[in-house]
Formats: C-alpha cells, sequence, structure tokens
C-alpha cells in the first residue's frame, strides 16, 4: 500500500486555478480556524480529483492537505506511487542524454505551469495520466527493483522550506527572478578558475521579488536577465548546510528555464 502522502499546493474548484495551502492557513488564522470557502473545494493538484482536507500544524509536522480516504486519484496520477529513492533518481537522469533531461523537464513544466483553460487541461488529464508511462512525474526502478513505477517528489519555490523538508532529491519548480554572478576560486593544484551561481528570487503575497535560494552552476553560466521573470524546474536536493539553503543539483543538465 502507497503512503500517505501530504499536499502544499491543491486545485481549487471556484477559481479553476492551483493554489497553495498559505492561502487556506491565512484565511484560518483570520478566522479563529474556520476555512469553510475552501472545506470541499479542495482537490489533488495534479488529477484535480482526488478530494483534501486540512491537517493542522501538530509538533511533528507542518499545517498540511491530506487525500480523503474514501476518494481517489484519477488513473495513472503520480501521488498513487511510492516516492523513487535517490539512488534511482540519480542513476535514471545518469542514463539520460541532455537532450533528454531536457525532455524530460519540459514535459514537467507543462503539467506544473497549467494552462488555465479548462477545456485544455482535460484533455491533457485524458491524454498524459491515462498510462503511468506518459505522466513525467513518474519513473521506472530497474531490474532490482521489479521495474516497479515511482513518482518523483515536488516542491515548488514559493511555499516554506526548511530542514523539515529534508534532503531527498525532488523537482523543485516555480516562478522567478534570476540573476548570474561570478565567482573566482583556486583549486588544490593553486589554479584560479571562474565558476557562477545562478541566484533566484521569488514573489511573496505583497508582489515583492524576495531572494530566496541559489545554484551552483560550475562553468555554465546560464542567459538571464533579471528584469524579466521565468519559469524554472530543476531535479535536485535541498541542502541545509549553508547559512542559507542551497539547491544542489543532480546533474548539471537538471535545469530548465523559460522566460514568461
Amino acid at each position: 500500500m502507497v503512503k500517505s502522502k501530504s499536499f502544499e499546493e491543491f486545485y481549487y474548484t471556484k477559481t479553476d486555478e492551483n493554489h497553495f495551502i498559505e492561502e487556506v492557513v491565512d484565511y484560518a488564522i483570520a478566522n479563529q480556524g474556520d476555512y469553510s470557502p475552501y472545506e470541499g473545494f479542495m482537490r489533488c493538484p495534479e488529477c484535480e480529483m482526488a478530494d483534501l482536507f486540512l491537517v493542522s500544524k501538530s509538533s511533528s509536522a507542518r499545517t498540511h492537505l491530506k487525500k480523503k480516504p474514501t476518494s481517489d486519484h484519477r488513473e495513472g496520477c503520480s501521488y498513487m506511487y511510492e516516492y523513487a529513492s535517490k539512488k534511482l533518481i540519480e542513476k535514471y537522469v545518469e542514463s539520460l542524454n541532455y537532450d533528454k533531461v531536457q525532455d524530460k523537464l519540459d514535459s514537467m513544466m507543462r503539467m506544473l505551469f497549467k494552462n488555465t483553460h479548462r477545456q485544455s487541461r482535460q484533455q491533457d488529464h485524458n491524454q498524459k495520466t491515462t498510462k503511468e508511462e506518459q505522466n513525467p512525474m513518474l519513473i521506472h526502478g530497474d531490474k532490482t527493483e521489479l521495474q516497479e513505477v515511482k513518482a518523483i517528489r515536488r516542491k515548488s519555490l514559493t511555499s516554506w522550506i526548511d530542514a523539515s523538508d529534508g534532503t531527498d532529491i525532488r523537482l523543485l519548480y516555480g516562478k522567478v527572478k534570476l540573476e548570474v554572478t561570478e565567482k573566482e576560486a583556486v583549486n588544490k593544484k593553486g589554479k584560479k578558475f571562474t565558476y557562477y551561481l545562478l541566484k533566484l528570487w521569488t514573489e511573496n503575497k505583497l508582489g515583492e521579488w524576495k531572494y530566496r535560494t541559489q545554484i551552483y552552476r560550475g562553468s555554465n553560466k546560464d542567459d538571464v536577465m533579471f528584469d524579466k521573470v521565468y519559469q524554472i524546474a530543476v531535479i535536485g536536493k535541498l541542502n541545509f548546510k549553508w547559512k542559507w539553503w542551497q539547491i544542489d543539483l543532480v546533474d548539471p543538465s537538471a535545469v530548465r528555464i523559460r522566460e514568461v
């Protein structure tokens, strides 16, 4: 049996769009715990079928959403599957060339940055989640895992992130502003070399762009401009060893950026 999963994002039937749990939490705080405008109208952010309910914050977990036991996901929804291990994702990405990794990220972005047109999304459900192999959030295990299908974790860059999220490899995505910083260092042989950091800003609820994190890009210098807004998707893990958490890529190719 697949372990019950938590959700930080949901499909809101009243607006026909995906929303984040922070919106529900803020409403509940302002209304003495009541969240009736959302109760019964929150569904799985991917398949838009399974009903979700709010689980209050506890000593061991932040406020989150869970699937109602009596409700089911649409066939092929990645939330029906166990999460893939670090080792499996690393092996999977390693088996792909640069173009294949970019294609995978493109497919993930098409799913996560949804077209809000209802008919387009319904066609997307019918065509892409009918079979598990067509869902970009799913990957197949190798022979040692009996060809089991596993899901890749996901995390929005605009959601709350701290050490409790752990360091599992996942897809990190969001709408961002980007800036490239050039740095210089000295290797073990005493030779100087140049490397680049990709810095990310996300927009808060007040419409302000705030620094969020950075990604080490090695010799790769991304062609971006800070005055533009982008959608980004990366496969990597959260690194909390620094004063400010960073993203460590599973592979240098595991970054996809497109201008909004």
